[in-house]
């Protein structure tokens, strides 16, 4: 009788630790990470460079293109970062999470944009051009607007109210002068999260 006693309570024990230590599904973050806001990150984005982090905040934006691209406020509208959800998350993002505060789960990552990456872009620009007129579709905007990029994008790069290439290029290059003189860096840097889970928050 005692025996039977001690394995029910022992059993009992064991139920409850289980049930304490709880589980992860792998599609939601990792709470002992503890979470940063967008701000906490941008300020000093070097201390978190390479490494798993997880940030919160409203989604303000969703890449029309797939989902792909989900950019999660900060305090101000210029503030933002953008949570890539390839290759590391492996699927888009939901339309559903726009103006949703969510907590996304990713390794920080740098993109570089210096002499070489503005060459590729009027490369890639001037094929755009191309292509336009062999089809019959240029016309006197499509060189200015060719290559802009989308405005939350634009924003994200302090380029809110550039909108034709010509500017965008003119301001890559002064930045990148600046920059060099100041730091001896001739390149600007942007920061993204290399989304790896997600998860909506309450509101």
């Amino acid at each position: 009788m005692k025996k039977t006693s001690i394995f029910t309570l022992l059993a009992f024990v064991c139920m409850i630790m289980i049930s304490c230590g709880g589980s992860s599904n792998g599609s939601s973050t990792d709470s002992s990470t503890a979470a940063l806001n967008v701000d906490e990150v941008l300020a000093n984005p070097d201390n978190y460079l390479g490494d798993t982090i997880v940030i919160e905040g409203v989604c303000s934006h969703l890449c029309a293109h797939g989902g792909k691209k989900a950019f999660i406020a900060g305090s101000a509208d210029s503030i933002m970062l953008r949570c890539e959800a390839f290759p590391l998350m492996g699927e888009p993002f939901p339309k559903s999470v726009v103006r949703r505060p969510l907590q996304v789960k990713g390794i920080l990552r740098e993109e570089r944009v210096d002499e070489n990456t503005i060459q590729e872009m009027i490369r890639r620009n001037e094929e755009a051009q191309a292509a336009a007129n062999v089809n019959g579709e240029l016309t006197d905007a499509t060189p200015a607007k060719a290559e802009s990029g989308c405005a939350t994008e634009r924003t994200a790069k302090g380029q809110r109210n550039l909108t034709t290439f010509e500017e965008r290029i003119n301001d890559f290059r002064t930045k990148i002068a600046a920059r060099q003189e100041k730091e001896g860096k001739p390149y600007l840097s942007y920061y993204f999260l290399e989304a790896s889970s997600y998860e909506v928050l309450p509101e």
